[in-house]
């Protein structure tokens, strides 16, 4: 089978192709001219310079694969207008140029179907409610393949944090126990999912392999739909550091201030800040929850990493990169 991976030089990519490679499939990768790419595997795989804004560079290549991984997306964007361009003009490009022989399946996120405003873990069936232009843009992107579905296959995935060994991303949280700092924001608690990179990996090629996930949307986690609170995500990286964090508590108030005027400069500069206005709205929402029930069940998704087995993984690797 020859496979198209698009975003392969991202995080989750630099876990996804060499597993690929590793069960002989045919693997393109979709790059642009200035991407870096990753040693592991760039002697390995078919190098294709198209941008997803261009859909006839996409065209020839799109001819010669059986299935793509759609993995890039903009995670970062100064306002809503770039995300869009990205993930949903992107996506939209990418389905024009496939034939209803090919499947895709879209690798989405957990923002795109939004918190729980229960605090109860959400269903595929839940009514999305996205609180971030990024979220919104996800939903779009899926609601693209959605309705090409009537000719083409597709698997819609939605992980929650995807952490493990290069995410740079989920640093912070372990920066944060090192240097024993444990920031609790305002005064009620707030959950969070987690997924292993690798167990997301055998998410996909469970996805691949198994008809039964053509036209599905699906949610995973690391097996734990209740999930974490920040405090216990911190507590568990300075475990596995031997480090104790003193707890640090900021009020919303102080917290929303700082994303406003970051927002404001964001603006003025054209740059992409880490605490914005959106990232406030998310960072304060209380129950980022999903329910892995259906992946469980017609797929048997069974995650292999809890978080105490993956964050010593990742401690680990960022120790042994001098990340931490």
């Amino acid at each position: 089978m020859k496979i198209l991976v698009t975003g392969a030089t991202g995080f989750i990519g630099r876990h996804l192709v060499p597993q690929l490679l590793e069960e002989h499939y045919d693997v393109r990768c979709l790059a642009r001219q200035t991407s870096l790419k990753p040693d592991s595997f760039k002697d390995h795989v078919g190098w294709v310079l198209a941008d997803l804004n261009d859909p006839a560079s996409l065209a020839a290549v799109c001819d010669e694969i059986d299935l793509v991984i759609h993995l890039a997306g903009l995670t970062k964007a100064t306002n809503a207008a770039e995300f869009f361009k990205t993930n949903v003009t992107g996506t939209e490009n990418l389905l024009h140029v496939l034939t209803p022989d090919k499947k895709i399946i879209l690798i989405s996120s957990q923002a795109a179907i939004g918190p729980s405003a229960t605090l109860q873990p959400l269903p595929e069936t839940a009514l999305p409610n996205p609180i971030s232009a990024y979220g919104r843009s996800k939903l779009l992107a899926e609601n693209h393949l959605i309705r090409a579905g009537q000719t083409i296959n597709y698997t819609i995935i939605r992980p929650p944090i995807v952490y493990g060994p290069e995410d740079r991303e989920s640093l912070a949280i372990f920066r944060l126990a090192k240097y024993r700092l444990n920031p609790i924001i305002g005064f009620r608690k707030a959950y969070v999912n987690l997924v292993y990179v690798a167990d997301l990996i055998e998410f996909i090629l469970l996805c691949l392999k198994n008809r039964r996930s053509d036209g599905e949307i699906f949610h995973i986690n690391d097996g734990n739909d209740s999930g974490y609170t920040q405090n216990e995500l911190v507590k568990k990286a300075a475990e596995k550091l031997e480090t104790h964090p003193v707890p640090l508590y900021i009020p919303k108030f102080l917290l929303k201030t700082v994303a406003e005027f970051n927002t404001f400069i964001s603006r003025l500069r054209g740059n992409s800040s880490m605490l914005n206005r959106d990232k406030y709205t998310e960072l304060t929402a209380r129950g980022w929850l999903l329910s892995s029930q259906k992946a469980r069940t017609i797929l048997n998704y069974q995650p292999r990493y809890d978080i105490d087995r993956g964050f010593e993984l990742t401690v680990n690797w960022y120790r042994q990169k001098g990340w931490l």
